[in-house]
């Protein structure tokens, strides 16, 4: 039950970006924690053949800053340099992944989720289908990186770089990030486009079939490095003092080289949040 939980707060703060409470970085007072929860529903997808949704139900938003380390959700870092208009730290945070192979029991956390059904619509058909639950085990991965920021008028532009120090696979990835931000009258908006490279070593860690799942040698499958596509919105607008309205939608299409896989039923991952936040 515990390692559902655990799971499915940090697959939300995936979803989220670490912003469930809308504070920007520059409004945290160094020294001092800020913590905020997001209460509403959401899910997130899973492409995974007998992969389960995962519901968004409680979404937490932790961080501490001071002078140059900090905390922000699951990440860990220090802030190599700070300006105004750019930025680069040294970091390291959890490796993701895994969290698609988590055998998740939503209806023993949360209840069931309406729009999870009406949001993903039918399954694609698989012709050489594995399940999840018929292969060995993907274990958690600790990442080492580094990012950089450039900082515009209402926007910011990420570069970062991270590989797997807790040699779970050896492998590594790289992020390309444009927010834009404005206002329609109190309401705040985001929009972040973004591209994401995966290594082959990642992809075919998780995604790869061979001996050491058991399954059928014509279904085995290396992984292959490659780019793809990620696009995230976020809303927010405030009730009253500490609570905001907060909506935020991605969406992540899925490269060549994981979704050949026997594993991946689906080719793209959908996240919804819909909620109220509270910063303490």
């Amino acid at each position: 039950m515990l390692r559902v939980l655990i799971g499915m707060l940090l697959t939300g703060l995936l979803l989220v970006g670490g912003q469930a409470v809308a504070c920007e970085q520059d409004c945290i007072d160094t020294h001092q924690w800020q913590i905020g929860v997001a209460i509403g529903a959401g899910v997130r997808t899973n492409p995974l053949v007998d992969g389960d949704n995962i519901p968004l139900v409680v979404l937490p938003d932790i961080a501490w800053y001071g002078e140059r380390f900090y905390l922000d959700n699951d990440e860990l870092g220090y802030q190599l340099a700070a300006h105004s208009d750019w930025a680069a730290e040294v970091f390291v945070n959890i490796n993701k992944e895994a969290a698609n192979f988590a055998f998740w029991h939503p209806a023993n956390i949360f209840s069931n989720l309406a729009l999870t059904n009406s949001m993903i619509g039918p399954s694609a058909e698989v012709r050489r289908a594995v399940s999840k639950d018929d292969v060995a085990t993907r274990h958690w991965a600790v990442n080492g990186g580094v990012r950089l920021h450039w900082r515009f008028e209402n926007a910011e532009l990420q570069v970062s770089t991270v590989t797997d120090v807790s040699g779970v696979h050896n492998g590594g990835q790289a992020e390309l990030n444009y927010s834009y931000s404005g206002h329609i009258g109190a309401w705040r908006w985001s929009v972040t486009p973004g591209l994401i490279w995966k290594s082959a070593r990642l992809v075919d860690y998780y995604y790869g079939l061979d001996d050491r799942d058991g399954v059928d040698t014509s279904l085995y499958y290396e992984g292959r490095s490659g780019w793809y596509p990620s696009l995230m919105l976020q809303v927010t607008k405030p009730l009253a003092e500490n609570w905001l309205l907060l909506a935020s939608m991605n969406w992540t299409k899925l490269h060549k080289g994981m979704t050949d896989s026997p594993l991946l039923a689906e080719n793209k991952i959908r996240g919804l949040f819909v909620g109220v936040a509270y910063h303490f």
